[in-house]
């Protein structure tokens, strides 16, 4: 195949679910053009590493001058579930490479596709389509329901009580109804549509876009920094929930970080500190359902895009386990009078695929 033409084209991509993972998506590409750059150049080093994995990609112009990318792509996990592991990839090799620039950083770019010099095309992102074979490797339309990390039995629970992982294909409607209300019968989540949420962006306040548009994304990912509520409840990786009696632990497989909820608790929110994670208080409507209230949350940001939150923001989830514990339903609502004109809510599940948190090898960039 020739490689020597560096090509240009705008690439226009909708992708729409009804799962929050792609809502609270890792973090803003905001600072990447639209315009969709294709590129041939040397695979000098491969780090398989959290936060993105990423690939230093040396280019040479038509003026002989040679340029060294930083090439981000997605997380392990995110690929790795559609089958992208490191040894796909070999240094020194001679690469096609597409995705976008950054307008602000002058050598980064955004990975989504890269061409093998056997022909094999690998998709480095979730949510990004094959652009030169049919038969490519990776893409969110190649996730399975099998675990990426094996369960070692350590983290398998009854009922809610075990770990949760994004599901390859949504379908089933959800365990709410139209109104994103607990919906009183879990037997059969078939009867329930799935509702899209109202989209953010309509939602914010002049001073929540005021924080998104001063957001660094790559400041705050380049120093391994960990979100607070909500965004780190709701990333799309697995998530634990581990009994303690009077207290649930939930753990997010993407920065390990657990949080507690206190269950029928008498403690005095108002008396709280507040924290990134919040003050969570719980209770069982029933069964099958679990109820999380969450306030006192100081961190500044409702997302990894840089919307803004204040510490006023107050945050309910209602969880549904099926009847057959093999997978639980969400609902969100996130309310903040001072950034949202009004309450954000969204709908989601998770299944069960035996799956483990695996620790989270996170390399902070100088």
């Amino acid at each position: 195949m020739n490689f020597n033409k560096i090509i240009s084209f705008t690439f226009f991509f909708l992708f729409l679910t009804s799962v929050s993972p792609t809502l609270l998506s890792h973090h803003s590409f905001s600072h990447f053009y639209d315009v969709f750059t294709q590129m041939e150049g040397t695979l000098i080093e491969v780090k398989w590493k959290n936060p993105h994995v990423s690939f230093m990609v040396e280019t040479v112009d038509v003026n002989g001058e040679a340029k060294l990318w930083e090439m981000e792509t997605g997380t392990i996990y995110m690929i790795g579930r559609a089958g992208v592991t490191r040894d796909l990839f070999t240094e020194g090799d001679r690469i096609r490479v597409a995705g976008h620039t950054s307008s602000i950083y002058p050598n980064k770019f955004h990975l989504k596709n890269v061409l093998t010099p056997n022909g094999d095309e690998i998709i480095t992102v979730a949510n990004s389509p094959a652009i030169w074979t049919d038969n490519a490797i990776g893409g969110r339309q190649q996730w399975s329901d099998e675990p990426l990390y094996d369960n070692d039995d350590t983290s398998k629970g009854e009922g809610i009580f075990k770990v949760w992982s994004p599901p390859a294909v949504i379908t089933g409607g959800t365990l709410f109804d139209s109104e994103n209300s607990l919906s009183d019968s879990v037997n059969d989540s078939s009867e329930f549509a799935p509702t899209l949420p109202e989209p953010l962006e309509s939602l914010l306040t002049e001073r929540s876009i005021k924080s998104r548009d001063a957001w660094d994304a790559y400041d705050f990912d380049k120093n391994c920094s960990i979100p607070g509520m909500p965004r780190n409840n709701f990333g799309p990786h697995p998530h634990q929930f581990i009994d303690q009696g009077d207290q649930i632990i939930i753990i997010s497989g993407e920065f390990n970080t657990p949080r507690t909820v206190y269950l029928n608790s008498d403690l005095s929110t108002d008396l709280q500190a507040f924290s990134p994670m919040g003050f969570s208080k719980g209770y069982w409507k029933n069964e099958n359902t679990l109820v999380v209230n969450t306030s006192r949350i100081n961190f500044p940001y409702l997302n990894l895009s840089g919307a803004g939150q204040s510490n006023l923001v107050t945050i309910e989830e209602v969880y549904v386990v099926n009847m057959e514990g093999s997978r639980v339903d969400y609902s969100v609502i996130v309310d903040d009078p001072l950034m949202l004109k009004r309450p954000w809510v969204f709908n989601g599940f998770w299944i069960d695929l035996n799956e483990r948190i695996s620790i989270y090898d996170c390399e902070v960039n100088g």
